[in-house]
């Protein structure tokens, strides 16, 4: 049983050894991978509609597995929302309605990391 934290916190380890955090031209193939969006989950980051579609579903559940790993009954409210919006993010049909979406995904994103990764207090 004690295998299976191990394992994860491995991986996780690992994954962060080389880390893609935004997606840009000429990254996004490494980026849209389901062990990147595992540790983006796992450090509670939003998805921003980023990937191309037929690496999304990957991405997501990968997203939503990392999130897994670190949830809090605190930060539940938090990535539930982010998880709302970013769906309504995908099914948006242009980029003037993925705005204000974005906006609003990059402050749940904030207060989700402050919950579930709290800073050390002096």
């Amino acid at each position: 049983m004690a295998r299976k934290p191990a394992l994860v916190f491995a991986l996780l380890f690992l994954a962060g050894c080389a880390t893609i955090d935004q997606p840009d031209a000429s990254n996004v193939a490494a980026y849209c991978t389901r062990d990147n969006a595992v540790r983006l989950g796992s450090q509670g980051k939003a998805y921003f509609g980023n990937c191309p579609k037929d690496r999304e579903g990957a991405f997501r559940e990968g997203l939503a597995y990392g999130r897994s790993l670190r949830y809090t009954p605190s930060g539940w409210i938090y990535m539930e929302r982010m998880r709302q919006t970013e769906d309504k993010i995908v099914a948006a049909p242009s980029e003037a309605e993925k705005e204000p979406l974005r906006a609003q995904l990059r402050d749940l994103e904030w207060w989700t990391t402050q919950i579930i990764l709290p800073r050390a207090r002096h």
